[in-house]
């Protein structure tokens, strides 16, 4: 018999007790860990009989060089070895992608290319796109940034009509950037790209 998870979700920056809590969970809760949480703007934790055995956090603490715009990054995901394989993590991530997605930004993700569960998920994924490759700041080891397929800078990029509308002089990365440049409307010829 599966156990009954139940969820919990904060749209803030967890504190004190809350916060030792959820760093309990996390392999290295280092200083990276810390600056992901102080910029915590949603938290999903997942609970059985009141015990956290799993957390996946949704900040805007963005180190990794996306061209994404308002990038939030679904961060911080860790579900106890006890509890895996039991469709946890899976819940957690469309919370994620769905708060982020509401919220107007642009739900990114990074990995380790050393992780190949990770790695494969993201890779089959019709959900996910890879942005670009690079060398992590803080692991110096090679990471993955992966954007939404569902936000509108990734859709508008490829030709699409975006679920929501799109944010106005949004610039798109190279090799996304397939449609045609939109004109600026009379109030914003002198905005600034982001």
């Amino acid at each position: 018999m599966l156990p009954n998870i139940e969820y919990s979700l904060s749209y803030s920056a967890p504190t004190g007790i809350e916060r030792d809590a959820l760093s309990a969970l996390a392999l290295n809760p280092d200083a990276r860990w810390h600056e992901r949480m102080d910029h915590a703007l949603f938290v999903v934790t997942a609970l059985h009989e009141g015990i956290r055995v799993g957390l996946g956090i949704v900040h805007n603490s963005v180190t990794a060089p996306t061209q994404a715009p308002r990038p939030m990054e679904l961060g911080g995901m860790f579900v106890h070895p006890a509890y895996r394989r039991l469709g946890i993590r899976q819940h957690m991530a469309e919370s994620r992608l769905t708060y982020a997605l509401s919220m107007g930004g642009t739900p990114i993700t990074v990995i380790d290319n050393r992780n190949q569960a990770s790695w494969g998920y993201y890779e089959r994924s019709s959900r996910w796109a890879r942005e670009r490759e690079y060398t992590g700041y803080f692991t110096g080891l090679p990471m993955t940034i992966w954007v939404s397929t569902e936000s509108s800078w990734h859709r508008t990029g490829m030709g699409l009509t975006p679920l929501v509308p799109a944010q106005p002089n949004t610039v798109l990365p190279q090799g996304l950037n397939r449609a045609e440049p939109l004109g600026f409307g009379p109030d914003q010829g002198n905005a600034v790209p982001a």
